[in-house]
């Protein structure tokens, strides 16, 4: 009797691991920042940070998908790719509902030291270089041209961890001191951040901008592409 009782609970323990509970997909692209949204990515590896034995490679349109996430998971995703710098996502967090177009900008080895060099400072291997676009409503890197949200500032924190930042790019696309908000671009950068967990914010009067945790290890750039980024809801 009891070895039949023993049975019936370890029956309703499976029965409650497998109780039919939805899962969600992760898909998107990875786009070259040279020459997106046209340009892709294919044969690149994508690893999920929270679970490195899970990988995929890019298709022909620089498309990747993950599935089997409940809801509250946390997914990063890293991308390596010969000749271009090794990039990160920011950080979902699954709520009930696929994520769909999260997206890389993966930057070329050239490009990454031409903006280093332009910007006159030195990239630490021990640490990362985190950017963002503030993105205005129903845009994305999907859509051909300008798809920032002028006139916000952005901060890092709880504390910001970088040697600089924010600099902002400007309308043409390049990284600029002394500008104190976003132009038409929406690009931000904070330069050598300690590693560690921290948050992007997004503010301006009247809007309402989604948040995002960003994952920095040590030599990524770690980059909340569009429009999984910091993007304008309200």
């Amino acid at each position: 009797m009891a070895g039949a009782r023993l049975i019936a609970l370890s029956g309703l323990a499976l029965a409650a691991c497998g109780d039919g509970a939805p899962t969600y997909t992760i898909s998107g692209n990875a786009f070259d920042f040279a020459g997106s949204p046209e340009a892709r990515i294919a044969g690149a590896t994508v690893t999920l940070v929270e679970d490195p034995s899970r990988t995929a490679v890019t298709a022909a349109d620089g498309s990747f998908a993950f599935d089997g996430f409940a809801t509250g998971d946390e997914a990063t995703f890293d991308l390596t790719f010969p000749n271009y710098h090794a990039i990160r996502t920011g950080t979902l967090v699954v709520e009930d509902a696929d994520v769909e177009r999260l997206t890389f900008q993966v930057v070329h080895d050239a490009i990454y030291t031409a903006l280093a060099d332009g910007l006159a400072i030195q990239p630490d291997p021990a640490k990362c270089q985190i950017v963002t676009t503030v993105t205005r409503i129903g845009k994305s890197i999907y859509d051909p041209g300008a798809h920032g949200e002028a006139g916000a500032t952005v901060a890092l924190g709880p504390s910001s961890g970088a040697t600089e930042g924010p600099i902002y790019f400007n309308a043409s696309v390049q990284p600029e001191r002394g500008l104190t908000e976003t132009s038409d671009d929406g690009g931000v950068l904070f330069l050598n951040v300690t590693p560690g967990e921290y948050w992007l914010t997004a503010t301006k009067p009247g809007a309402t901008f989604r948040t995002f945790k960003m994952k920095c290890a040590a030599g990524l750039l770690v980059n909340a592409s569009p429009p999984w980024g910091l993007q304008r809801l309200e």
